[in-house]
């Protein structure tokens, strides 16, 4: 008697195999981060909306070192790397004006 067990695998076993490997992989690795792939991209809390528009605002006003490093942070925690590095590189910019 033949098997037909390796003649017809079952793709989608693997499929699902495959996938479970590397839900598996990313919650090991990076479950706990901030940079989760499985952590909601599209999710931004509110309240830093609101922080980072007011202080969007102030920056406009009162441009400063540690107001554009607290925008930078706001940033991150929305999700935005982008514009986070800028503003990191701005708040470096205002501190080395400070000290000359």
């Amino acid at each position: 008697m033949k098997s037909k067990l390796l003649v017809r695998p079952n793709l989608k076993l693997f499929l699902i195999g495959a996938l479970l490997i590397a839900v598996a992989q990313e919650l090991i690795t990076n479950g706990q981060s901030e940079t989760s792939i499985l952590t909601w991209v599209g999710h931004k809390p509110a309240s830093v909306q609101v922080e980072l528009q007011r202080l969007l605002d102030l920056a406009d006003k009162q441009p400063s070192a540690d107001l554009y490093g607290r925008i930078s942070g706001c940033f991150e925690r929305v999700g935005d790397a982008k514009n986070a590095r800028i503003f990191l590189r701005r708040a470096e910019a205002f501190a080395d004006l400070d000290e000359e």
